[in-house]
């Protein structure tokens, strides 16, 4: 979503928002409105009760009074024209209604001040008390009410009547005024109750509705790097911030990470394995350990002391913590609003969308996991399967050697010549059975931690020579050791084991090629160097070679021998003897393998113990 349409979008929400909250108030809006209208048909009665009393009593000559009734009458007419609903709901409606009960009580005061038309006042007064404690807030009906006691007095004293005569309707309309402005309080009151229910009803439906957004993610979304944007981006609309990242808890290190991608006002923006150590501090850290929401403010007056939020460039942040279960999982930081500056209230609302975001994210993180862990699951029994298959080959190819060459020898009349060359193919195919055979113990020890070392002074240069003459096969192999009388401190049966599975490896990768044994002295360490010029190993393969059961072809269409453990032994068997092995490309084509081992002359003399086999 590009900025305009999230703009929009916010912009739209909040509408909705306060139309459900103006909605809330019309109730109360529309009685009072009612009660001003039935004010206005009540004035109308007053006009005409006046009027017939006056003609009963011959006061209609009386041009004071004509006067008064007809101003009363003109503002009576727009008073009957005018839309009293709008005319509350305006900015200053409820002084208007104010002013215009006052006109009602000043002009029957004024229309009743005739002595003939005294009697019909009171009744009108009560009526008058009973519409104001409808229609006005309690302060002023008790001002209306007393103003109306004030004009009846008036009207008392033109008509030459005495207090008692007044005092029983003076208690009247007190009596029901305060009665009427009991009924009008509670009623207001329920009112406003009713309003505030209303609108905590359309926040929590607001809320429910930001929930099902942010949740119903999980359907739609397969993996962290799909969801994430899309959680990110859902929660950044509804609170009309520009820019969203979300830090999860990695258990192993005790570090939080940064999420990428990191969503900025409407894209996705691809970031760098960022981490910190929860332990260090950090505002971040401070949220997550905690796990209570912040609002922060300034920061680009202080980005330094902000850490990871003040490197984003953003001048307001809010940050809250995700958890799942009780458990703090991480922490979800929104940045930048869109317009304004973020509020208490929307840092609650990112609270609540913080539950929901981190069990979305919890579980597309445990499918992502299950998917994984199935994906090696199926990986390592299609190795396990290859492996069957290879290590059946390659025990039954010497195998049916061996068999061959002794039912050969059953034969009668074959010559010393013939006979010394089959036997020399046994022999051979029962060394490659045995190596074999050994590789797959070895494999076995590793995984039970159970390799036993023997640690010994080694000279480099005449093993390597029994090296050389125990492998066959290779037409051009050179050795070259500098200083000749360098001396390594390893287990000699382990050593043997490994040089002749890298130089065999060598033979059968770059057939014809030379191969070269180079040892040399780097520092407080021995390197020997196995250097072939082959074809190399493919780039996508370098980081699986020291893998078990890992082939460069494929077991189906293999065309070299092996059973894809030589290397896996090699690299466990040189870490059991405190030395590492590497693989590089050899200068213009081909592979070398370093082995690193101590110099008898540094070399820890201490027994080590057994190590299991690292892939």
């Amino acid at each position: 979503m590009d900025p305009v349409e999230n703009t929009v979008t916010t912009v739209r929400l909040r509408e909705v928002f306060q139309d459900d909250q103006e909605s809330a108030t019309e109730p109360l809006t529309r009685f009072r409105a009612a009660a001003l209208r039935r004010s206005v048909l009540f004035a109308w009665m007053i006009v005409v009760v006046i009027v017939a009393q006056a003609v009963s009593s011959n006061a209609i000559a009386d041009r004071r009074l004509i006067l008064i009734a007809g101003v009363f009458v003109v503002v009576l007419a727009g008073a009957t024209s005018a839309n009293w609903t709008e005319v509350l709901a305006a900015r200053r409606g409820s002084w208007a209604a104010t002013v215009w009960v006052i006109f009602l009580v000043v002009a029957v005061g004024a229309l009743t001040a005739n002595k003939d038309l005294f009697e019909v006042s009171i009744p009108i007064y009560s009526g008058l008390a009973v519409l104001t404690g409808l229609i006005l807030a309690p302060v002023r009906h008790g001002i209306v009410s007393l103003l109306s006691v004030i004009l009846m007095s008036f009207g008392a004293t033109q008509a030459a009547r005495g207090p008692g005569d007044v005092v029983l309707p003076i208690i009247t309309i007190g009596v029901v005024a305060a009665a009427t402005s009991l009924i009008g309080t509670e009623f207001d009151r329920e009112a406003r109750l009713g309003e505030r229910r209303l609108a905590e009803l359309v926040r929590q439906q607001a809320d429910f509705e930001r929930l099902y957004a942010v949740s119903a993610t999980l359907a739609g979304s397969e993996s962290l790097a799909e969801g994430l944007p899309q959680i990110v981006g859902t929660i950044c609309r509804f609170l009309a911030a520009q820019v969203g990242l979300v830090f999860l808890y990695h258990p192993e290190d005790h570090t939080l990470r940064v999420m990428s991608p990191v969503w900025v006002n409407g894209h996705t923006l691809e970031v760098d394995a960022i981490r910190m150590r929860v332990a260090e501090g950090g505002i971040v850290s401070q949220v997550f350990r905690s796990g209570r929401s912040i609002l922060l403010d300034r920061i680009e007056s202080n980005p330094e002391s902000y850490g990871i939020i003040g490197e984003l460039g953003v001048r307001q942040a809010m940050i809250a913590p995700l958890k799942v279960e009780g458990y703090n999982v991480g922490a979800i930081a929104v940045g930048d609003p869109i317009a304004g500056r973020f509020e208490e209230k929307q840092l609650e609302d990112l609270a609540s969308l913080a539950a929901p975001a981190a069990l979305v994210l919890s579980q597309l993180g445990r499918y992502e996991s299950a998917a994984e862990t199935t994906r090696q699951m199926q990986e390592v029994a299609q190795m396990k399967t290859d492996f069957v298959s290879v290590v059946s080959h390659e025990l039954r190819t010497p195998l049916t050697s061996i068999i061959g060459s002794l039912a050969t020898l059953g034969r009668p009349g074959l010559n010393e010549e013939i006979r010394d060359e089959l036997l020399g193919s046994a022999r051979r195919q029962a060394d490659r059975l045995q190596r074999l055979i050994e590789d797959l113990l070895m494999i076995s020890r590793i995984d039970r931690n159970s390799v036993p070392v023997k640690l010994e002074e080694v000279p480099v240069k005449g093993f390597l020579e029994e090296v050389a003459a125990t492998v066959s096969g290779i037409k051009d192999l050179t050795i070259n050791v500098q200083p000749a009388d360098l001396v390594i401190y390893a287990d000699p049966d382990h050593l043997g084991r490994v040089f002749i599975n890298l130089v065999e490896n060598a033979a059968k990768y770059a057939l014809g090629s030379p191969v070269e044994l180079v040892a040399r002295a780097v520092r407080s360490r021995v390197d020997i160097d196995v250097i072939d010029h082959g074809d190399g190993i493919p780039l996508d393969q370098v980081s699986k070679v020291f893998e078990a059961f890992t082939q460069l072809e494929r077991s189906d269409t293999r065309t070299k021998g092996g059973t894809g453990l030589g290397l896996s032994v090699v690299k466990s068997l040189v870490e059991a003897m405190n030395g590492q092995v590497t693989v590089s490309e050899t200068p213009g084509g081909g592979a070398t393998f370093t082995v690193s081992l101590p110099p008898a002359t540094v070399a820890a003399r201490e027994p080590i113990e057994p190590v299991a086999a690292q892939s």
